[in-house]
């Protein structure tokens, strides 16, 4: 089903020097039962699993058609100090992240392993991380630009002045622009990249456990070979978390993204991760519940809801790289799934 209307928001995440032109369409899935404020309890999340494609797929043909095709590197030429989701999906997010991304939880529900390599692809100058993430991270980069190197105090991190183990956490940006990825105080490393020019990760990116892409894989004319190239950079057992809103730069958006609703979009991401190789792929809903927007602070949620937006909702379609030599041996190879590029 098409979305019946398009909402114009002209209205900035947060105060900045520049004005945020972006679409809003309006939500067609159910609401999460979840909260959003962080504690030492894991959320609960509705998670629904997508099926790999059948045979009879048809095969995504790359690149796809954009209605704005001139090159990347001209739209993206001034930084946008900006956020792309609200503040309440943003916290939903960091949430999740303290959560799914590279920690785990004990009996207790106390998280813990906060070290790795992460990829932020298509990143900007804000990362969305929790507490304990940005500020292992920001360490890590810290260290880096010092000129410490990341294996000087072993694989699990450096001692503090307290005898404990500090984590370890390195943040590599890809994205489009140098002044948001300098600015980006969680990145151990930017690169400057145009993905739907060159849709092939460089060579220094790799050994990847997660990588994350928040609202950004509509913009992608070739999805399948960019998430195919992270994969062969990710160790098994690696994750990708693609997180979805209904925001977007409408010109910019690839392929039928905007001819289908929200149900739609989710499945064809889904599809995306498994023609690129991904296993496990399953869709977490982030979206808030139906209390959240009624205190004073929901003024402008309410708002939105009168025009038939209701907040911003958030998904994260994600995947896991299984054990290749495992998937041989049981016939579940990336050639049975076929992609014309």
């Amino acid at each position: 089903m098409a979305p019946t209307s398009h909402l114009l928001n002209f209205l900035p995440r947060q105060p900045s020097r520049h004005i945020l032109l972006s679409f809003s369409l309006p939500s067609l899935f159910a609401t999460a039962t979840m909260s959003t404020s962080l504690s030492n309890s894991p959320p609960t999340y509705t998670i629904t699993p997508i099926h790999p494609p059948s045979p009879s797929t048809l095969p995504l043909h790359e690149p796809l058609q954009r209605m704005d095709p001139t090159p990347d590197d001209i739209f993206y030429s001034q930084p946008r100090f900006v956020t792309h989701i609200d503040d309440a999906a943003i916290g939903r997010l960091r949430e999740y992240y303290r959560w799914d991304l590279l920690t785990r939880a004990d009996k207790r529900g106390i998280a813990k392993e906060r070290s790795g390599r992460v990829l932020d692809l298509c990143a900007s100058w804000v990362s969305h991380f929790p507490t304990e993430l940005e500020e292992a991270a920001t360490r890590t980069a810290r260290r880096i630009r010092n000129g410490v190197a990341e294996g000087d105090n072993g694989a699990g991190g450096e001692r503090g002045d307290g005898g404990g183990r500090e984590d370890v956490l390195e943040v590599v940006g890809l994205g489009m622009n140098r002044e948001e990825l300098a600015a980006n105080p969680v990145l151990s490393k930017g690169v400057v990249q145009d993905l739907n020019d060159s849709p092939n990760l460089p060579s220094s990116i790799s050994s990847l456990d997660a990588t994350t892409c928040v609202v950004s894989i509509d913009y992608l004319t070739c999805p399948v070979t960019v998430l195919r190239s992270i994969l062969s950079a990710t160790k098994a057992g690696g994750t990708i978390h693609l997180v979805i809103s209904n925001r977007c730069f409408p010109t910019k958006v690839a392929g039928d993204w905007l001819k289908v609703g929200e149900q739609e979009r989710l499945q064809l991401v889904g599809r995306y991760l498994w023609w690129a190789g991904w296993k496990g792929v399953e869709v977490v809903d982030l979206c808030p519940r139906k209390e959240e927007g009624k205190g004073k602070e929901g003024v402008l949620a309410r708002l939105r809801g009168m025009m038939g937006g209701g907040g911003d909702p958030l998904w994260v379609v994600r995947g896991v790289k299984g054990d290749e030599a495992e998937e041989e041996a049981r016939g579940e190879g990336r050639g049975l799934v076929h992609v014309e590029l």
